[in-house]
């Protein structure tokens, strides 16, 4: 049988200079000012054309399938390396955390988080094996060796990546940046917030004065920044004491007014597990949410190709007398400060 040569493989096609300059040599010389050599096979300019075939053949695939394999081991590696206090074990205790939910002081993980980062990888590999599947077999096939060169990248390219992101973790870990209350600290009215909680009763802000309450914008449908908002205030809370915690609230307003109504609300306060009166989880119309949303400054905005929501990452932490007294964040170092601030808010008086 004979195995047709890949395009990219091939020599390029030789010139004919004589055709090109005794003839006039207007096309030769056309390509010789603009200085672009142009393959006979695409009629593209040769960088271009080796783009083309990198993207069309197997090539494009084996190396993200290695990527996104490598992407997937490394998930699998951060549930089993064991806590240290620096380097890799400090960045696996980090990730098992922020990714995977894990309660450090039970162990136990958010088994759908893990699920979720898990699935990723695996369906985009299984969209790339439908879509290339019959190029990538023709090669591993007749000519085995020709993918290592693009394994090798896969593993350099992910190995040079985890490298990055360990140093980071590490850096970040080595000297924690002690809260600054005062200088964070704000004090201005809360907005109004009067909605519904997913069990139907009416939630208003103002009738939680004389607790501390953090305020903050979610969606049923959002898996990738939503659970880390509510895993960081699961952590949070779980860091106070008894009577600490029994004057906090939590009110979480839906960033998707249009879908998320009571049953499906009551479905999310189930899948986080979380109960009223602590956690109210806000639905309304949503002309009355987005205003909500609106007054308390948390930006979002919808892909209409998808549905899904982008959106502001925020903890509006309101004082006992009412007041907005921080705006906080997603992070390990903002999670600290979240628990601290509510700490400190925790003992001022009330209104």
């Amino acid at each position: 049988m004979t195995v047709m040569a890949d395009p990219i493989d091939a020599p390029p096609p030789a010139s004919d200079d004589s055709e090109a300059t005794g003839a006039g040599g207007s096309g030769g010389s056309a390509a010789a000012a603009s200085g672009l050599h142009r393959d006979d096979a695409s009629g593209l300019p040769r960088p271009l054309a080796a783009m083309h075939v990198f993207f069309s053949s197997w090539r494009f695939p084996v190396l993200m399938l290695a990527v996104l394999l490598s992407f997937d081991i490394f998930q699998l590696a951060m549930l089993v390396i064991p806590k240290a206090d620096t380097g890799i074990g400090a960045f696996a205790e980090e990730f098992r955390v922020w990714c995977y939910g894990l309660n450090q002081e039970t162990g136990a993980f958010e088994t759908s988080y893990i699920a979720i980062f898990l699935a990723q990888p695996a369906v985009m590999c299984g969209v790339l094996a439908v879509v290339w599947g019959k190029q990538v077999r023709e090669v591993l096939r007749t000519r085995p060796r020709a993918l290592l060169p693009y394994l090798a990248a896969a593993l350099v390219l992910v190995s040079a990546v985890l490298v990055s992101l360990v140093g980071l973790g590490g850096s970040a870990s080595a000297a924690p940046q002690p809260f600054p209350a005062a200088t964070l600290r704000t004090a201005k009215p809360a907005p109004v917030v009067a909605l519904t909680d997913q069990d139907g009763a009416k939630a208003d802000l103002a009738s939680l004065r004389g607790n501390v309450v953090v305020v903050t914008g979610i969606y049923a449908t959002c898996f990738h920044t939503c659970p880390l908002i509510m895993g960081q205030l699961r952590r949070s809370l779980d860091a106070l004491s008894k009577a600490e915690r029994e004057s906090v609230r939590v009110l979480a307003v839906t960033l998707n007014p249009e879908h998320d109504k009571q049953p499906v609300m009551l479905k999310t306060a189930a899948r986080y597990q979380v109960k009223s009166p602590e956690y109210r989880l806000l639905w309304g119309e949503p002309e009355e949410v987005n205003a909500t949303l609106d007054r308390l400054e948390i930006a979002r905005s919808k892909n209409p190709m998808n549905g899904e929501i982008g959106h502001a990452n925020l903890f509006i932490v309101v004082d006992r007398k009412g007041q907005v007294a921080y705006r906080l964040t997603l992070g390990e170092r903002q999670e600290r400060w979240l628990t601290d601030a509510i700490k400190l808010l925790v003992k001022e008086p009330g209104a």
